[in-house]
């Protein structure tokens, strides 16, 4: 007698995908144990590993320095050894108050001792305050201070042996580095980079203020205005009609005219100076 089983048997088919889903399967897990084991591996790279090309500056009369603590003392003791010149420059916008006094108290007593200073600024410099009573409390002082408009780097050589520059790729790292080079030959390409740079520099005139602007742009105040609305950056450069960069570089300008670090601080100074009124009443006109 014939019997009958009631399970069926799978087709060749049927078995030919069980057996690929089963490899799949076992090749997926393999992987996602090969990118654990990366991650591990990767992890301890970036938490032990120093980047490859301040590596390679090891020898070569180049070291670096990281961390705010270490970086401020190597500051202050080489400003304490110093006893020719200083060269330094300075691009950029103008740095918090607080840092420009640390800067202005070191420069004097550098300054004091008849040491040389020639620094060459960028001329957002002169359009803020806290910038220019810095430049003009230093040459008064006894130090020679240019501007530009272009600066490649920032820069600072002591005695013409020494020299310090941020370490490439120092704007993404929120870390305070700074490289040291004591290689004759790299010193020397720094300081005839700042001799060309300084032909070009204008001098800045201490006993002269800068011509003052009767007020902001027809834009400016559009920007002010919207921003005393509460529109964002995007939704203000949509309404003007501007791109998203050219609305940060309004911005920025404003904030520099202004002497503001913030749409609040922005507010009050534009307030203060007149800056919200429609530029047509400003100058008389109805």
């Amino acid at each position: 007698m014939q019997v009958h089983s009631d399970r069926r048997q799978p087709s060749l088919p049927e078995a030919q995908m069980g057996r690929i889903l089963a490899s799949a399967r076992r090749v997926i897990g393999e992987l996602a144990g090969k990118v654990e084991e990366l991650d591990r591996e990767l992890a301890a790279i970036h938490t032990e590993a120093i980047p490859a090309h301040l590596d390679r500056l090891g020898g070569h009369g180049v070291e670096v320095f990281r961390g705010a603590a270490d970086v401020a003392r190597l500051l202050e003791d080489s400003a304490a050894a110093v006893t020719g010149q200083v060269l330094s420059l300075c691009p950029g916008t103008p740095p918090p108050a607080a840092f420009l006094v640390a800067d202005r108290r070191r420069d004097e007593e550098v300054l004091g001792r008849g040491v040389s200073i020639r620094t060459i600024h960028s001329e957002s410099m002169l359009r803020v305050p806290r910038g220019r009573a810095h430049m003009t409390a230093l040459t008064k002082a006894g130090a020679q201070i240019r501007t530009s408009a272009t600066l490649p780097y920032r820069l600072i050589v002591l005695d013409a042996a020494l020299a310090f520059v941020p370490p490439p790729n120092s704007g993404d790292d929120p870390e305070p580095a700074m490289v040291v080079v004591r290689n004759p030959d790299l010193v020397s390409l720094f300081v005839q980079t700042f001799e060309y740079c300084w032909q070009d520099a204008s001098p800045v005139e201490v006993d002269r203020p800068p011509r003052q602007r009767p007020g902001p742009t027809t834009r400016q105040y559009q920007v002010l205005r919207l921003m005393q609305l509460g529109y964002k950056d995007e939704a203000i450069a949509r309404e003007i009609g501007v791109s998203s960069r050219t609305m940060r570089r309004i911005v920025r300008e404003l904030f520099e005219q202004l002497d503001a670090t913030g749409r609040f601080s922005a507010g009050i100074a534009a307030q203060a100076r007149g800056w919200l009124i429609p530029p047509r009443s400003r100058n008389g006109y109805p």
